[in-house]
């Protein structure tokens, strides 16, 4: 299972993916925690809208003003890093860990946030995101009625089929 917002370019294709695109969450959840709302999101309301899906596979996003005019250059790029739509060329954990903006900041920044003001603004929406999420929870959700356990003398599945197969050959080579 996967939140829309955060889902790295490769989950939504055919391509096998690893440990990479949680690298891609990291740099969403981090772009929201710095703004108050994700990089890629559906302009009609759906969970996943078309635009959405071409924005996230092509890595397109902004950091506008006003979120993000005080927001350190080094943490804007730590996000790009982290938003590579090529995998291979995203950011490691241990990249991730060693850089300046994580690493080495020795105190605590006083920049100005526009997060709370942002959530806030946007309070009526929660239940209506709360509520989409919750739908496609339920769609993903399969009825215990509906699922059949096939017996293993009735199963057809190939990696069994095969090893019916040998066994039954072993025993006719070696009966005893």
């Amino acid at each position: 299972m996967f939140l829309d917002t955060v889902v790295a370019p490769e989950v939504l294709g055919p391509e096998k993916y690893d440990r990479s695109c949680d690298m891609w969450s990291l740099g969403v959840i981090m772009y929201i925690l710095l703004c108050g709302y994700p990089p890629f999101f559906s302009h009609h309301g759906l969970a996943i809208s078309p635009g959405m899906k071409r924005r996230i596979c092509k890595g397109q996003y902004e950091f506008p003003n006003p979120e993000w005019s005080d927001v350190s250059e080094e943490a804007k790029q730590l996000i790009c890093h982290l938003l590579k739509t090529e995998p291979t060329q995203r950011m490691s954990i241990s990249e991730f860990i060693n850089h300046p903006w994580i690493n080495q900041s020795v105190e605590i920044p006083q920049t100005p946030l526009h997060t709370s003001r942002v959530l806030h603004e946007e309070q009526d929406v929660w239940e209506k995101v709360k509520e989409e999420m919750t739908n496609a929870l339920q769609t993903m959700r399969v009825d215990y009625d509906q699922i059949k356990i096939k017996t293993i003398e009735d199963s057809t599945n190939p990696l069994l089929l095969k090893r019916r197969k040998k066994t039954k050959n072993t025993a006719v080579q070696n009966p005893g």
